[in-house]
């Protein structure tokens, strides 16, 4: 039969077992290995952001701005100024709030740039109340473990010293280009949403796409081909990824090309194209939904998906193609 055990005896092994748990947990955070759940993200007040930065890692890059103006997002660097990509403010929100470390990767400074959460290896991201700091973050080192099939991130609260290791592709996600920022949309809405298509050309070319439940598509009041134009106007819709044209002044040209879009709970909107002869581009294509972006109508050929020609709705697609081959 076991000898029962005094309190002192029982203090002893509890003291005992206490130290070993410290001396492990010291080892794993030294290691790195140590997973825990902790907080360093306070909630952000989404009212009261008013700015934000985003400093890309590349040393010789300016910061991207954005300032809401009004009810809109603006995005700028070195002097260009554009509408930013819709929800552009609440995608980096959530990608702070979603931070959730996963272990201490390390708290020596000498050792950030191992991890890249310097300033000039890291990407800081730094959102304002006006002149009052909500958050300021450095996003570093991305790493894959294939084996475990796990992604992890380096992050850095800015003035801290320790860096976590976050799970996620956090590093990947956050942009640190411009142009990735920037509102590219033309159009709005879907096809089966339009109601009216208005082209007009300056050499007083000019027609008409209206469509009704009774008769659907018409041109000029006959009737196209319905397939052929189902997909013109799918690849009319589709055409918001185009490449910026800055500093394009508008006062030296007036534009060629029009398109008046309107439909069915969406905004009319007008496209115009601007010509620029003597020069790859050709075209300067914008919309009035995307007031001051400017798009190359060269580039995968934008000009040529907007400004059809009337024939070309009544075209069949496969015969068309036969024809061409």
């Amino acid at each position: 039969m076991l000898k029962k055990l005094n309190n002192t005896q029982l203090v002893l092994i509890l003291l005992v077992l206490a130290g070993i748990y410290g001396i492990t947990t010291y080892i794993r955070n030294k290691k790195g290995e140590n997973t825990f759940h902790t907080n360093i993200i306070p909630k952000i007040d989404t009212t009261k952001l008013t700015t934000f930065y985003i400093y890309p890692k590349e040393k010789k890059a300016t910061p991207i701005r954005f300032d809401l103006k009004g009810k809109t997002w603006m995005v700028s660097q070195d002097g260009i100024s554009s509408r930013a990509e819709e929800k552009s403010e609440s995608y980096v929100i959530k990608l702070i709030e979603a931070i959730s470390p996963d272990h201490l990767a390390t708290n020596d400074p000498a050792q950030w740039k191992d991890y890249d959460v310097t300033d000039s290896s890291g990407t800081r991201i730094v959102l304002l109340n006006n002149a009052d700091t909500l958050i300021d973050i450095v996003v570093g080192r991305f790493s894959y473990n294939t084996q475990l099939r796990k992604a992890m991130s380096c992050v850095r609260l800015h003035n801290q010293n320790e860096v976590y290791s976050v799970d996620g592709f956090l590093t990947m996600n956050v942009a640190n280009d411009f142009v990735s920022w920037r509102d590219r949309h033309l159009f709005t809405g879907e096809p089966q949403t339009w109601t009216k298509l208005d082209y007009s050309w300056a050499v007083d070319n000019a027609f008409t796409l209206v469509h009704d439940l009774m008769n659907g598509w018409q041109v000029d009041g006959a009737k196209p081909d319905s397939l052929t134009t189902s997909q013109l106007l799918l690849k009319l819709s589709q055409q918001n990824y185009g490449a910026f044209v800055d500093r394009f002044d508008t006062t030296k040209v007036q534009a060629s090309y029009y398109l008046k879009v309107e439909g069915t709970n969406m905004p009319s909107f007008i496209i115009k194209a601007y010509p620029v002869p003597d020069t790859a581009i050709q075209y300067v294509i914008t919309s009035s939904l995307n007031p001051g972006a400017y798009m190359n109508g060269k580039h995968e050929g934008m000009f040529n998906n907007i400004f059809l020609g009337r024939e070309a709705f009544f075209k069949h697609s496969e015969a068309a193609k036969s024809k061409n081959k």
